[in-house]
């Protein structure tokens, strides 16, 4: 699951639609093929394999072109820049579907879902926030993932604390962190890329406005820094370097706030009692989603063939099929309740599967839609802010002014 390149980000009022029966695809469907691009490995189990059970429901060849992570975003915005035509389907980050959609290279979805099963009043809350920011629905969520917090419950037995909930206190993290502190194991790891925002974003801050597409940044990360720095200089977290080393899996961190989508890389490896919670709530209730759309390339020679393949992978059946395949829930209410996404390896080992469905629902897109050297550069200031090298209110200062030299206001 990506989850690092951000950017600016669009609108999406979304569509579920029922699942498409392949009896009822005419010959004329039948011939019709079209290209989809991504940055996932397709799964090679066919019956988890999205693509080619769209293919079986809508009697429409689909093609998938994998474009590796790194080169993702990049690629696609040439793609886009030279009007490439070779893909009628991408599945476009956050950080480019604004872009993509103001200089024409992805069309409104708006007309098509005329005729479709619509229900938008089943989408996660920020689904709809999103849906005012272009005046017009331009890609399609393929799936919610969000950052929720991971325990070691065996250290946590150890200091006879009692184990987080989805309803945890930001003061109940900070305590628990300090008293699991010892014997070299940190209380908590630091905030990495992704949670950094999350921090910042439960302390009050806006961080992305939708309107404008500036960072929005002040007193909430002052606060979240300053807490931050005041754990790293007591030692229950780690202080910032160059060390790669995941302290949670490694049994050194007692907590550590993650994507969900490192459920599926821990599953049954680790070599302790682990489960997860939602994020502590702050001032808000704040979690951050991550995802891709399914946009229509404005420059397809097979509109009509593309939108029946997306109107599939956004139906139940499609999104069920995803949700298995990927461990990552829909953006829809209802099918992510259905819970397809829990993992299998760690069926066992979990508990409070509620910890996803929860934090979907405090989701927000914010700083996935900024640029991620404006969010990459922020991240590196508020480091610099845990080491002393300056204070936190120069660390924002700081990444606010680079953010709006970068994206230009």
């Amino acid at each position: 699951m990506k989850k690092r390149m951000l950017a600016i980000l669009l609108s999406c009022a979304m569509v579920a639609s029922l699942p498409i029966s392949a009896a009822a695809v005419s010959a004329d469907d039948a011939a019709d093929e079209v290209t989809i691009t991504t940055w996932n490995e397709v799964n090679p189990d066919d019956s988890l394999n999205m693509y080619k059970q769209a293919e079986a429901a809508t009697g429409v060849k689909v093609n998938v072109t994998v474009i590796p992570e790194t080169d993702y975003s990049s690629k696609l915005n040439q793609m886009v820049a030279t009007q490439d035509s070779s893909a009628d389907i991408m599945i476009v980050w956050e950080n480019d579907i604004r872009n993509f959609a103001e200089v024409g290279g992805i069309d409104a979805l708006d007309d098509y879902m005329t005729d479709s099963t619509i229900d938008t009043s089943d989408f996660i809350d920020a689904v709809a926030v999103l849906a005012d920011g272009l005046g017009g629905t331009y890609g399609l969520p393929w799936c919610a993932a969000t950052e929720v917090l991971y325990y070691n419950k065996d250290l946590f037995d150890a200091a006879g604390i009692e184990y987080p909930t989805n309803d945890w206190a930001y003061e109940d993290f900070k305590a628990a962190a300090e008293k699991l502190t010892a014997d070299g194991v940190y209380g908590c790891a630091l905030p990495n890329l992704q949670t950094w925002w999350a921090g910042i974003g439960g302390a009050g801050d806006q961080i992305y406005d939708p309107e404008s597409g500036e960072l929005v940044i002040g007193d909430g990360a002052v606060s979240f820094i300053t807490d931050c720095k005041d754990m790293v200089d007591k030692g229950i977290m780690p202080e910032p370097s160059s060390d790669t080393t995941d302290l949670f899996a490694a049994g050194k961190a007692a907590m550590a706030w993650q994507g969900s989508w490192m459920i599926g890389t821990y599953g049954d490896t680790l070599g302790f009692g682990w489960d997860i919670a939602s994020l502590p709530t702050n001032k808000v209730k704040y979690n951050t989603l991550h995802t891709g759309f399914y946009t229509l390339n404005a420059n397809s020679k097979n509109k009509e063939a593309a939108w029946k393949v997306i109107e599939y992978l956004m139906s139940e059946e499609g999104q069920t099929i995803n949700s298995k395949s990927s461990g990552n829930p829909s953006a829809l209410k209802t099918i992510a309740a259905e819970g397809a996404w829990k993992v299998e390896s760690a069926a066992d080992i979990i508990s409070n599967w509620d910890a996803m469905t929860d934090s979907l629902e405090a989701g927000i897109f914010g700083y996935t839609c900024l640029p991620s050297g404006v969010t990459g550069d922020a991240v590196s200031k508020f480091n610099s802010a845990l080491l002393g090298e300056c204070t936190p209110e120069e660390a924002v200062e700081q990444a606010s002014q680079y953010a709006a030299e970068t994206i230009g206001y």
